[in-house]
């Protein structure tokens, strides 16, 4: 049972980093994705349902989350919180991971009633890891001097060259139509007309770098929030328990 877990375990990461490259790439994650997803993942999933044993209320909890965490997967995608492979990611994962997948000492922590809502609500609490990679990444590429008027930045962007700016970020600065630089909190789309001020501002010497903010896809998060319901089990589950107990 334990290999048979570990196997399945290893397929969906690895389908899920696929996932995330494409989505990082292209911001397009095509529908056969999630269909060789279901395709390898399948067998594995009915031979835990057919041939392992299961309580009845194990069964009843299995059907349970499949329908809880398919039904926020729409309601989120409908709320406009993220797009539609991410919500068939979820749904995916909710119907080949009926059970919370045990290998060895896997998971460390408690094991969350549902793997996929596992996988989600570890996905929003690690997201933030990476404001702590882009404060370290900025403090090694900028140094401490710009720190002081820009510190909100060290944490959600980076610096590029003003006529060179990358596919799928958001500009956390631009150039006004009277020339003047604006700075945002929030990154905004680029527009043609805002790319093309910033290539004229960096020809004449105005400006020469400006912040960005990388527009990073929610499956990438989910990829790590996957991992860690392996690894870690269910982090919020956890910390409500502590909590509890600690009270």
């Amino acid at each position: 049972m334990e290999t048979v877990v570990f196997i399945k375990f290893l397929i969906g990461l690895i389908l899920l980093l696929w996932a995330s490259r494409l989505d990082l790439r292209s911001r397009i994650v095509p529908n056969r994705v999630w269909k060789l997803f279901l395709a390898a993942l399948a067998p594995f999933t009915l031979y835990e349902v057919l041939f392992i044993p299961h309580s009845a209320m194990e069964m009843m909890l299995a059907l349970f989350q499949l329908l809880f965490v398919s039904g926020i997967a729409l309601a989120f995608y409908y709320l406009g919180f993220y797009g539609g492979a991410d919500a068939k990611a979820l749904i995916v994962l909710s119907v080949l991971f009926p059970f919370y997948p045990e290998f060895g000492p896997f998971p460390l922590l408690v094991n969350g009633i549902s793997f996929s809502f596992s996988t989600l609500a570890n996905s929003v609490i690690f997201a933030p890891l990476f404001a702590i990679f882009f404060f370290f990444r900025n403090l090694v590429k900028e140094g401490l001097s710009g720190i002081g008027k820009s510190a909100l930045y060290y944490f959600t962007g980076i610096r590029v060259y003003a006529d060179r700016i990358p596919e799928h970020h958001s500009l956390l600065e631009f150039i006004d139509e009277n020339g003047n630089l604006v700075r945002l909190k929030r990154g905004i789309e680029p527009d043609r007309k805002k790319i093309e001020m910033l290539k004229i501002a960096k020809q004449k010497g105005y400006v020469d770098r400006v912040w960005v903010t990388p527009q990073i896809p929610f499956i990438v998060f989910m990829t790590i929030g996957y991992t860690i319901s392996f690894i870690l089990g269910d982090v919020l589950s956890t910390a409500v328990l502590l909590l509890f107990f600690s009270s």
